[in-house]
């Protein structure tokens, strides 16, 4: 069945800060965007090794045709659901990705919330202030095949910490897992699956292929990665007026930060 919005997902989006777009990228689109995918995976373990989980954007590189990535952010119901969310100026970002499976061993990201606590130099308040807008911080993940990589905390994109938060990870931002060198394959996989469960209210989100993620940055979120389980996952987001403008100061904060540190930004 083709995709249709309805107002769950909006009440799921401010809710929750997530809401999954079940089955909008129709067979055809789904098709280009795999043989794209699959140059792009290429492109990025001849470049960075094995292990690199992503290529980013896709559209600095000329070897890749753009084209069903544009028709991917031009679908109707991807449009009906930025508008009906966010409202009408919110535009794509122009930094569309692609993120792979790891060649070799299992690996995951440390919990996180994008731009509050992986940016030196923000300012916290401003940044809780932010996420309370459901306007900023979107971003979405677009499933090519069956994917169940991203974890998150339903309903802290708009609050700060919670004790039991701070409790399970008292450091900002937290340790990423620990992964001996001397692990095996399956050792690797249940120490990032157990860093994971480690958060309290933590989820997987499982998507099918043709599965949209649309979700809210600022809130708890990692992602899980294994070898054996095949990954092209599309990775943008969609900024207005506002987002923009904070994030062009968050960037000037962090620039001064770093220059205070000695170090270059």
């Amino acid at each position: 069945m083709a995709f249709r919005y309805s107002d769950t997902h909006r009440e799921e989006y401010l809710t929750d800060g997530l809401t999954v777009l079940r089955g909008l990228i129709p067979a055809s689109l789904l098709g280009d965007l795999r043989r794209q995918a699959d140059a792009a995976r290429g492109i990025a373990r001849a470049h960075a090794g094995p292990q690199v989980q992503r290529l980013q954007p896709v559209y600095a590189y000329p070897e890749l045709d753009h084209g069903p990535f544009r028709e991917f952010l031009a679908l109707d119901g991807m449009r009906e659901v930025v508008t009906r969310i966010l409202g009408p100026d919110h535009a794509p970002s122009d930094i569309m990705g692609i993120l792979f499976e790891p060649a070799e061993s299992a690996w995951c990201t440390h919990w996180h919330r994008d731009w509050g606590y992986n940016v030196p130099g923000i300012d916290l308040d401003s940044f809780f202030a932010a996420a309370c807008d459901p306007a900023m911080f979107n971003q979405l993940n677009g499933a090519l095949y069956d994917d169940h990589s991203l974890w998150v905390v339903p309903g802290s994109h708009d609050r700060r910490d919670s004790d039991a938060e701070r409790a399970a990870f008292p450091a900002v931002p937290p340790a990423a897992p620990a992964l001996a060198e001397g692990m095996d394959a399956a050792e690797r996989e249940l120490a990032c699956s157990a860093y994971a469960r480690h958060m309290p209210g933590a989820r997987p989100v499982a998507l099918l292929a043709g599965d949209v993620a649309f979700y809210r940055s600022c809130a708890w979120h990692l992602g899980v990665y294994t070898p054996y389980a095949r990954r092209a996952t599309l990775h943008d987001g969609y900024y207005g007026p506002e987002d923009r403008a904070w994030q062009a100061e968050a960037r000037r904060m962090s620039a001064e930060a770093l220059a205070a540190r000695g170090r270059p930004a």
